[in-house]
């Protein structure tokens, strides 16, 4: 069986096989922006008109790598450039089906420019976070600040 994979037919169909027959998700990927002040950057996105306050982010685009795809949201939502951290949550939600994470990000200061999809942005602390939010965006915020706590000890 090992000889076979590494002829070129068979790794072909196995492409074309997996292709057909596994199942695809989509991927949302979400940035936690904090600035030097521990502050936590939200977004009023138009799209979601309940739960209004949320991150920057958005679906994964075909062939991009998760962390440019943080990076790039961040930056078509507000302008702004970050220095990304680690994943800080992952979670398959059910509606829509995807796959969602979150990275940590230390973002620069500079001004925003926001984009068509976001009504405004806003720093928060920590204690002060606007409601309702999603629990992916609540969870992935507290998984930051419990990393970054950890790491400032």
């Amino acid at each position: 069986m090992a000889r076979a994979v590494r002829w070129r037919p068979v790794q072909w169909l196995m492409h074309l096989g997996i292709h057909a027959l596994v199942p695809r998700h989509r991927v949302g990927i979400s940035l936690v922006p904090v600035d030097e002040q521990g502050r936590i950057l939200l977004l009023h996105h138009v799209f979601h008109p309940y739960v209004p306050w949320g991150l920057p982010g958005g679906w994964l685009n075909r062939n991009e790598k998760p962390e440019a795809c943080a990076l790039r949201e961040l930056q078509e939502e507000t302008g702004l450039v970050a220095r990304l951290g680690p994943v800080v949550h992952l979670i398959r939600e059910e509606v829509p089906p995807h796959v969602n994470v979150a990275y940590l990000g230390y973002v620069e200061p500079a001004p925003m420019t926001l984009s068509a999809e976001i009504l405004e942005a806003g720093w928060f602390s920590p204690d002060a976070l606007p409601k309702p939010l999603f629990p992916f965006t609540r969870d992935a915020i507290a998984a930051a600040l419990q990393l970054r706590t950890w790491q400032s000890a």
